[in-house]
């Protein structure tokens, strides 16, 4: 175990660029929609959501593709088992997206303090989020961000295993399954239902229950690949 944590050290030391630009890419669309519905007035009406938090998510799943794609080889060089890494790089995203969780949740709570900052605007609390406790809260926000770190992290595996064709074959399949999904449920014409079981959910099954079994089945396709991958 200490051997993991000391994995776990060296990743953080390698990938503070991973920690800090999602942050940066995050402030960076926070000042544009707030330059943007600030100069509009009036005329933005109720409470707009800007949509700008999902950037922070996707640069999540872009770095954890680069941390799993960069450094597995650099570490398989000093020695480091799979399952060494493995589980070092899911004790790093794991507190990586708590870090993140917390931070969202302090965010969100000075916008609703500050009355949208000053222009009722919804950055970081998107729908009725703010009127949920802080432990909803962190689920909320953590869980999809953990869900797209595994994302990135899975693709970064299959590219160290089977490198681009593996990707984009990973991809081309991901996209076949969803069109056969929707093109059946076109046919059938259960958009409505779909519509009315997803209206159904609550802000917790939806953000945090069902993605948490996305999470686990990406962990078992990262492992699956990493098990066999080469430098």
């Amino acid at each position: 175990m200490n051997r993991v944590f000391a994995i776990v050290r060296m990743q953080a030391a390698g990938r503070r660029d991973g920690l800090v630009w999602p942050l940066v890419i995050l402030s960076i669309a926070f000042a544009v929609n707030l330059v943007l519905y600030g100069s509009m007035g009036e005329e933005m009406g109720d409470r707009p959501v800007t949509g700008g938090l999902a950037s922070i998510y996707i640069t999540a799943l872009a770095f954890g593709a680069m941390a799993m794609a960069q450094q597995f080889p650099f570490a398989l060089g000093m020695s480091v088992t799979r399952r060494e890494f493995g589980a070092a790089i899911g004790l790093f995203t794991l507190a990586q997206t708590v870090i993140y969780a917390v931070l969202l949740v302090v965010f969100q709570a000075v916008e609703d303090a500050t009355g949208g900052w000053g222009l009722r605007l919804r950055f970081f609390a998107p729908g009725d989020l703010g009127t949920y406790g802080v432990p909803t809260q962190l689920l909320v926000y953590g869980v999809p961000m953990l869900l797209m770190s595994c994302i990135g992290i899975a693709l970064g595996a299959v590219y160290v295993r089977w490198r681009t064709n593996g990707v984009f074959g990973a991809i081309a399949a991901v996209m076949l399954v969803l069109g056969l999904a929707a093109a059946l449920v076109t046919r059938a014409g259960k958009w409505p239902a779909v519509g009315d079981w997803l209206l159904g959910q609550s802000a917790l099954s939806l953000f945090a229950g069902w993605p948490s079994i996305a999470v686990v089945l990406l962990a078992a396709l990262s492992w699956t690949a990493l098990r066999k991958a080469t430098a």
